[in-house]
């Protein structure tokens, strides 16, 4: 089995979902088919990484300074302090230091300022000390930090009255907006047949309607899995860097291309402009570099006008975000003749392989609930076997219950021991452990494994591993 073929049943796997061998198939000489000449121009790319089938870089994001929350939060911290009861030339003082703390919309206020905040605040502050930190010196100068009143919380059943101190909620958007900050990523631009299955995962803190746990449009995965122009381009964390489609996705968005005409679809999970500004542009950069030709396009987001450059391929079962007010479409300068994006495939279901119609399922509606065992390969129903969370799906022949706990599990991962009687039994690895250490109770428990011990003493019911013979 190919390394391919093999993350697909671990998808499958993961979701308990069913499938055989030749829908994996069909769906897989469809993709194979019809990527091929975006796997060749991705090729490419000198970030190309072959076993991920994706342009892997760096990414870091800029969240710059927020003005408008910066005004926002300090209104609601006067009106805090207001209701913390500063009045007169206390609430006058407060005023004029926050302002001042404020006045330069900088993480660090200006020298200039800090006689305004020492005299009107009456609190120490050094040159380069961040304003939040100066914010919250003042607060803490003028009671407002301890200022307790009752709010409700919850909804519905468990909506109820208690003390809170809202100061902690409104200092932390005031800091935040204060405080740009860099976040580091790793950015993805992916073919690979998983990352479509999994472009919106249920391990995600977000997911959509393409999502295989539970996504109404979830056959759409295999639908832009199987056409020529489609690829995913998504974030995870920093330190991940090899399969991406296992990790969870920070942002995800569908990106088609084909002869100079690059379409861009809705990000998620929040559809930013600067975000998708600076996610296309790094995919502009990917296809020209690949092209070798000059990085200049022209984007239009005006449906009317961008329309005719795309067709929903027939029978395709995704959900349509770029029909929807969501598309950016951008044409390569000096291209020439532009290509005509066919986004979507008719999806190929996991079971039998052909296409079917049912765009809220990865299968037809005449296929059983058939499934892979991952132990022996055979094709059983699931109702027959066992699916192991974080491990695949095993058929009852390929499954034995541990002989001390009960617990069912895989028989290559039971290990063979023998009784005091002389008996064969089976147990699971937590148990192998707990019966087959020294019991830690008597004075030999030192040397008890030395002097095998386990064969005499009555607290044990097993005397030794028959197949590794830790005990004989």
């Amino acid at each position: 089995m190919d390394h391919i073929t093999e993350a697909i049943y671990n998808v499958m796997y993961q979701y308990r979902l069913a499938f055989t061998p030749d829908g994996v198939q069909a769906n897989l000489d469809l993709w194979r088919q019809q990527k091929t000449p975006l796997l060749e121009l991705l090729r490419r790319h000198p970030n190309w990484r072959e076993q991920e089938l994706a342009v892997v870089f760096d990414l870091s994001e800029q969240r710059q300074l927020d003005r408008a929350c910066v005004d926002e939060t300090k209104f609601e911290m006067l009106t805090l302090a207001e209701e913390a009861g500063l009045t007169g030339e206390r609430l006058e003082e407060f005023r004029d230091a926050l302002d001042a703390a404020t006045a330069d919309y900088a993480t660090v206020p200006d020298e200039s300022r800090l006689p305004v905040i020492r005299n009107r605040g009456h609190i120490k502050c050094d040159a380069g000390m961040k304003a939040s930190r100066i914010i919250n010196r003042l607060c803490a100068k003028f009671g407002i930090d301890q200022y307790e009143t009752e709010r409700e919380l919850g909804h519905g059943d468990t909506l109820h009255t208690a003390r809170v101190k809202p100061y902690n909620a409104v200092f932390a958007r005031l800091a935040d907006a204060l405080n740009p900050v860099r976040i580091s990523k790793t950015g993805v631009l992916s073919v690979h047949p998983c990352d479509f299955l999994e472009m919106s995962a249920k391990k995600n803190a977000w997911h959509s309607c393409h999502c295989l746990a539970d996504g109404g449009w979830r056959a759409g995965c295999q639908s832009y899995m199987g056409d020529g122009v489609s690829m995913v381009f998504f974030t995870v964390d920093d330190g991940v860097k090899e399969q991406f489609y296992r990790a969870p996705r920070l942002t995800r968005q569908v990106f088609c291309y084909r002869d100079g005409v690059l379409l861009q679809s809705r990000l998620y999970p929040q559809n930013d402009d600067d975000v998708r500004k600076l996610y296309r542009s790094m995919v502009q950069s990917v296809i020209a570099r690949c092209l070798g030709l000059p990085n200049l396009w022209k984007t239009n987001t005006t449906l009317t006008e961008i329309r005719p450059y795309w067709t929903t391929v027939q029978g395709s079962l995704h959900y349509t975000d770029y029909e929807n007010g969501y598309a950016a479409l951008s044409l390569m300068k000096g291209y020439g003749n532009y290509g005509h994006l066919e986004i979507g495939s008719a999806a190929r279901c996991v079971g039998c392989g052909r296409p079917y119609d049912r765009h809220n399922s990865t299968h037809c509606g005449e296929c059983e609930d058939m499934c892979v065992c991952k132990a022996c390969g055979s094709v059983v129903p699931k109702n027959s076997g066992h699916f192991l969370d974080g491990d695949g799906f095993y058929c009852a022949e390929c499954m034995q219950p541990c002989s001390c706990c009960g617990k069912l599990l895989p028989r290559e991962a039971l290990r063979t021991v023998i009784d005091r009687r002389g008996r064969t039994n089976q147990l699971c690895p937590a148990c192998e452990e707990a019966e087959l250490a020294n019991c830690r109770t008597c004075a030999a428990r030192s040397c008890c494994k030395d002097l095998r011990g386990l064969l005499f003493c009555k607290r044990s019911r097993y005397t030794q591993v028959e197949l590794e013979g830790q005990y004989a």
